[in-house]
């Protein structure tokens, strides 16, 4: 008997003659496929005005969605030192317009829902000494946008949040790990998920979703495959047949009646936490982390976290902003700024709309 189980007999999943790839939004694929698009706001605004009938709580979600793009539009034109802050301030109004449409929140009365702790005044400036935390559930009588949006995305917030360390936030923005790694001189803790697909056997009429990891990536510390299986919640690595990879499955393969559509949304709601997207010209590069369950954030949590503390310190402390710019870890405060609110407006953009948002190929952006 092998040291993991034998692959599921399977094939790609095709409804009405076409392969459905890989997607968070299996439904919407299904029906309008993947929007490719320049102008994610207008794509969102749309939406916005097709979906939202009401229209009080219409005018709301674009109130909220017209500050977000002039904040973001504003950070293309100003020097570094001013753009974390107007970044953040576009983030947590995009996040605002997700929470009218998805919950109908009034948000007239309502605060930040994170803060810096105390510590970091006290404690020598280094990208190492800052942290961010959630405020406590019960720490005012006023809505909280940051615990809202989260719990929204499918995760929860513990009632009394622990700070966590800037530079583990940073390490969970999937699309600079690298240079997190490279920095930090730590070991990666991201890996490309090769051909992920939706699979299915048609005979037993069950679902799932593979990928392969290229043992070359894994290769860079003796212990990633190893942290690569004890951290995944919701998939598996079994027998692999591709010289050079290896094979990972989802634990959960639901089934069916008449189609694998069918299976889809639950299975996709049962194995997103263990996938990270990126955003590429063309569409979205997958990902699987090492990371801990216990320290993993949802994706866009660290992202915001993230934008909120380089908006904090840029509002009240701009000089401490450009000495961790300019200083020893300034390339990761750097690649941050320049890569992640385009990533952000696209993935929370995605969810906003359940449909796939991506830039065209070939796009310098």
């Amino acid at each position: 008997m092998g040291r993991y189980r034998k692959a599921r007999d399977g094939s790609p999943v095709i409804v009405r003659g076409m392969r459905v790839p890989f997607t968070f939004w299996p439904e919407s694929h299904l029906q309008h496929g993947r929007i490719t698009t320049l102008d994610p706001w207008r794509c969102i605004r749309v939406h916005v005005h097709q979906s939202v009938k009401n229209t009080s709580r219409r005018n709301r979600a674009m109130a909220f969605l017209d500050q977000a793009e002039d904040f973001y539009l504003a950070a293309s034109a100003p020097r570094i030192a001013s753009k974390p802050l107007l970044h953040y301030y576009s983030a947590m109004n995009l996040v605002k317009t997700y929470l009218v449409v998805h919950k109908d929140l009034r948000l007239d009365h309502c605060m930040h829902g994170l803060k810096e702790p105390k510590e970091n005044i006290k404690k020598r400036l280094t990208i190492t000494s800052q942290s961010v935390k959630a405020n406590d559930q019960a720490s005012s009588g006023r809505l909280h946008i940051y615990r809202e949006f989260i719990e929204e995305c499918g995760f929860s917030v513990p009632t009394k949040p622990k700070s966590v360390k800037l530079v583990d936030l940073l390490e969970q923005a999937v699309s600079i790990n690298g240079v997190i790694a490279r920095s930090m001189n730590r070991p990666p803790q991201f890996f490309e998920a090769h051909n992920i697909a939706f699979e299915c056997n048609t005979t037993a009429k069950n679902a799932w979703i593979s990928f392969y990891v290229d043992k070359s990536d894994l290769a860079v510390s003796s212990s990633a495959a190893k942290l690569l299986r004890e951290n995944s919640m919701a998939f598996e690595e079994v027998e692999s047949t591709k010289p050079g990879y290896r094979r990972y499955e989802s634990k959960e393969s639901p089934s069916y009646t008449r189609s694998p559509q069918q299976a889809l949304p639950s299975l996709v709601n049962a194995t997103w936490k263990d996938v990270w997207s990126e955003l590429m010209p063309g569409g979205f590069r997958f990902w699987v982390s090492t990371i801990t369950p216990k320290r993993r954030l949802a994706q866009l949590a660290s992202s915001y976290q993230s934008m909120f503390y380089f908006g904090s310190l840029t509002r009240y402390r701009p000089d401490d902003f450009h000495k961790l710019a300019d200083g020893k870890h300034g390339w990761m405060v750097q690649e941050f700024m320049n890569t992640q609110p385009l990533q952000f407006l696209y993935f929370l953009g995605s969810g906003l709309i359940k449909a796939e948002m991506t830039m065209p190929e070939l796009t310098a952006r």
